[in-house]
């Protein structure tokens, strides 16, 4: 019983090291020089690493050299078994905010382990709140909305389903 116990306590020990010491900036900027290669460039960022997260202070994303988006605070929170990404303030920028006029305030995106090939994602904005779901494997974007406020502006990505309003789409 007691060799369960130091085994568990050191697996426990290793769990938390490894969180801790994770260089979470370097993940980022090997993310970001992949990112690179399909035209994404994030810029004017001020990395905070903390403990067990990165918070990434007003980026500005560019798509092939138009400034896209602009974030004021981006959290990334690698567990390992479970991973987060928390956004707050997501500003459209230029053509993008032409082609859709939406505010986002918040954005969380989740993977697990457990389905490596989902990614869950809820977002509240201007256009009520949403859920949805990305499968990394079939190459498809589902993104429910509910708590429907306005969405003028996007009515013409979307579909009506039987549960309501809709956006899907393959990637």
């Amino acid at each position: 019983m007691r060799l369960v116990r130091n085994i568990l306590i050191f697996l426990i020990a290793l769990y938390v090291g490894i969180i801790i010491f994770m260089p979470k900036s370097e993940l980022y900027f090997y993310a970001e020089k992949e990112l690179k290669k399909q035209g994404v460039v994030i810029d004017n960022e001020v990395l905070e690493p903390k403990i067990a997260s990165l918070t990434i202070q007003h980026p500005v994303v560019y798509y092939q050299g138009v400034d896209v988006l602009r974030v004021a605070k981006l959290k990334i929170t690698p567990l390992l078994f479970v991973n987060t990404i928390e956004a707050d303030s997501i500003e459209l920028l230029n053509v993008a905010k032409q082609f859709l006029n939406i505010n986002i305030d918040k954005l969380k995106l989740n993977h697990t382990v457990l389905k490596p090939f989902r990614v869950k994602l809820w977002a509240v904005g201007s256009f009520g709140e949403a859920n949805g779901f990305i499968n990394l494997k079939q190459r498809v974007i589902h993104i429910d909305i509910s708590k429907i406020k306005n969405i003028n502006p996007i009515k013409r990505f979307l579909k009506k389903g039987a549960k309501g309003w809709y956006y899907e789409s393959r990637f």
